[in-house]
């Protein structure tokens, strides 16, 4: 009799607030400016489209596409040649159809004088950011590349304002429970097609490599020649519809504590929710548990950690009141994690071992040496300890050499435009002696006699000299003006010292983030007011650093292309001040969900428990972007949830001023 009585209250405390949530913005005081015919609560399905497609759909997107750019122009390249990209182009185009579609409907609502337009926080950082970006495409040297994004990223100046737009859109467009359940409800699909994506490449049967997967992302013109189209990942990887497995982990932190809130919802509903609903929770958590994962990155984990600590901050007395449902969730978390011990305990060993300086060096024969000089008749050293080469620089007809500290200068003396002889001196100018040995040259100091020999050749009619090191030889071309090293792009490159903050006796810290991110942090200071251009972290990246790459054991001709730091990559691209904007955006939001959340009384209304997800989710995803990039891939749906957790927030807001 207790049980039914109880279920009659929750009955009757559901309907009253689907009764409030439908009417809970109409008044002219929530409206910061409004039409003469506007209505808050007057979001036509048709549109709700760009919203929906936005959030849900545009990371679904992988299709081919070809396209050439101007390469040549970067001596780290080996010119212009032609490109292909399956997971970003495309996504990006569909961001900017979006944009567009959103643009018709405003236009739309102010012919037809329904325009209203919320009152809230947002639009003044949403503004600030919008004009940081535009300013920085403005002053950009490189404009080709910071419109559309860089090659394979596509995330340039045109997809961050259409971020802008779809997030102001979202927030004025979601008025009601209903148009919230839309948008859950779409993400929920979305999911669970990414989730059997993930599970088909987990199993060794990826779906974009059987003959339909491969049809259906190429065009009709590439069939015959689908056989042939194989993807540089692992076997057994999980990468979905994105070209980076971080990028997994990255966005599943939105949505693992979403899902989870609302099988809690449906748990605590008892008998008003039905029991294919909780089983549907359930089971798309558990998806979603097993691709972040099986995906095996640690930002997601690190997510992950987030989300717990603030979970049990704001919810705190209430999990003892839901013990069975977060049992559920804790026994699935449990099974899934016990059954997938082999993909996660090497990824948490490396990053452990990254943390804690003990991270070894990848094996010398993953070091690039493609250089376009004749080597047949030089030698590595074979000494058993690798040296640290600390710099190279190349100075007129010098080339000094930084050897575990100690200097060493190889001087070419010319005579026109031969070499006459070569001269070795140290930091004090005292000559070291050179031992002939075939064609090479030991150097008769014990500071270098282990660690390098030099050769002076002649190629293809020019001359070099050949530095020889433990596991790579440095060829460095002897031109009239000045001493250059020939890269593996057979261009030459004038060698400096390299700027470096931090990180310096740990530069492999998370997989080798401390190494990228003690070369970022240099750049940053000539961003502070307005960026380089957005997505053009590449070009200004110091290519020429290959003497750390060396001593980590990278190949050293590894192009950097962004920052695995999400904002170290807006301060790059758009400049410090544009990350001060969306830092107060994403800031006021936080503290708003944390006051909201933290003194609600979970009961029985369906927005809070998704506003407390969406909530959660942001946390993770936010901490995650420590480690992690902006991408076309994942940000829509970031962008998407956050318009809609902040839309919930105002709901939620109004309702308990009405009550």
């Amino acid at each position: 009799m207790a049980k039914d009585k109880k279920n009659i209250n929750i009955s009757e405390e559901k309907k009253k607030n689907k009764k409030r949530s439908s009417k809970v913005l109409e008044t002219p005081e929530d409206c910061l400016w409004s039409m003469k015919q506007g209505n808050l609560t007057a979001t036509h399905w048709f549109q709700m489209i760009p919203a929906i497609f936005f959030t849900s759909v545009v990371i679904l997107i992988v299709r081919m596409h070809e396209y050439k750019r101007n390469m040549s122009q970067f001596f780290w390249s080996a010119g212009d040649s032609s490109l292909t990209d399956f997971f970003s182009y495309y996504k990006m185009i569909a961001i900017l159809g979006c944009a567009i579609f959103v643009l018709l409907i405003l236009l739309y609502k102010i012919i037809t004088q329904s325009m209203t337009i919320k009152r809230c926080f947002a639009y003044i950082p949403i503004a600030a950011y919008s004009f940081f970006v535009f300013s920085s495409y403005l002053g950009s040297e490189y404009k080709e590349f910071s419109l559309l994004g860089w090659n394979a990223r596509f995330e340039g100046t045109l997809p961050l304002l259409c971020y802008m737009l779809l997030l102001f859109y979202i927030i004025n467009a979601i008025n009601s429970e209903k148009a919230v359940k839309w948008m859950i409800y779409s993400l929920a699909v979305s999911s669970t097609l990414l989730s059997l994506v993930g599970l088909s490449q987990a199993w060794g049967h990826d779906f974009f490599q059987t003959n339909i997967g491969k049809m259906l992302i190429t065009p009709s013109r590439s069939w015959d020649s689908v056989d042939s189209l194989i993807f540089n990942f692992k076997a057994k990887e999980i990468y979905q519809t994105l070209y980076n497995i971080n990028y997994v982990s990255f966005y599943l932190t939105l949505l693992i504590p979403l899902f989870g809130m609302l099988f809690l919802y449906s748990m605590n509903m008892n008998n008003e929710e039905k029991n294919y609903k909780k089983i549907i929770w359930a089971a798309l958590f558990a998806l979603l548990i097993f691709n972040i994962i099986g995906s095996a990155s640690s930002g997601g984990l690190l997510g992950l950690a987030t989300i717990g600590i603030m979970g049990l901050i704001v919810l705190n007395k209430k999990i003892l009141r839901w013990k069975k449902p977060i049992a559920i969730l804790f026994i699935i978390s449990l099974l899934i994690i016990g059954t997938t011990y082999q993909r996660w305990i090497p990824e948490l060993t490396s990053t452990v071992k990254g943390i804690t300086h003990t991270e070894s060096r990848e094996s010398a024969a993953n070091i690039s040496q493609d250089n376009n000089v004749d080597l047949d008749n030089t030698d590595v050293i074979p000494g058993s300890e690798k040296a640290k080469i600390d710099y190279i620089q190349t100075q007129k007809h010098d080339i000094i050499f930084s050897i575990n500290g100690n200097l060493m200068k190889i001087h070419v003396i010319m005579a026109g435009a031969d070499i006459d002889s070569l001269e070795l001196l140290d930091k004090d100018g005292k000559k070291i002696a050179l031992i002939p040995n075939g064609k090479n040259f030991a150097i008769d100091d014990p500071r270098f006699y282990d660690f390098a020999t030099i050769t002076p050749t002649l190629t293809n009619g020019n001359y070099y000299v050949i530095v020889n090191t433990q596991e790579m030889q440095w060829p460095f071309a002897i031109m009239e003006d000045q001493v250059y090293y020939q890269n593996a792009k057979g261009n030459l490159v004038n060698l400096d010292k390299v700027p470096s903050i931090g990180f310096e006796n740990n530069l492999l810290f998370g997989n080798g983030r401390g190494y990228i991110w003690s070369k970022t942090i240099p750049m940053m200071k000539d961003t502070l007011l307005l960026g380089r251009g957005a997505d053009t972290y590449c070009i200004y990246y110091p290519h020429y650093d290959y003497t750390n790459k060396y001593n980590i054991g990278w190949n050293v001709n590894l192009v950097v292309d962004k920052p695995h730091n999400m904002y170290m990559g807006i301060i790059i691209g758009t400049g410090a001040l544009s990350l001060i904007a969306l830092l107060s955006l994403f800031g006021i939001y936080l503290l708003q969900s944390f006051k909201l959340y933290f003194r609600s009384k979970f009961e029985t209304d369906f927005l809070t428990y998704v506003g407390a997800g969406i909530f959660f989710g942001i946390c993770g995803f936010l901490t995650s972007a420590l480690v992690n990039d902006s991408s076309v891939s994942v940000m829509p749906m970031f962008y998407g949830l956050l318009g809609t957790g902040i839309s919930v927030n105002l709901m939620l807001q109004k309702k308990a001023k009405n009550e």
